[in-house]
């Protein structure tokens, strides 16, 4: 799995934001947390649900794998919805 869209991410102080670059852009910005942002960035270069997974236990260990396993889960069908990932 892949972003369809490349993004630039930018750290706002509280949140991130995903913007889109490139001549095929989506058309909007993406308000992210931390934990988004990172996974974006994960994105950014062809992986699956299980490296980016795995990327996040190293980045947090103190959450648990469900509550990783949950929060990608969610993250991934949503832009899977939008039309920014193209799905493994």
């Amino acid at each position: 799995m892949k972003l369809k869209y490349e993004f630039v991410i930018m750290d706002m102080g509280d949140e991130f934001s995903a913007v889109p670059v490139g001549d095929e852009t989506f058309p909007g910005i993406l308000k992210l947390n931390d934990i988004g942002a990172e996974i974006m960035e994960q994105l950014k270069e062809e992986t699956t649900p299980e490296q980016v997974h795995r990327y996040l236990k190293e980045k947090y260990p103190d959450s648990t794998d469900r509550e990783i396993g949950e929060y990608l889960v969610d993250f991934l069908n949503r832009l899977l919805r939008e039309g920014i990932l193209i799905g493994p």
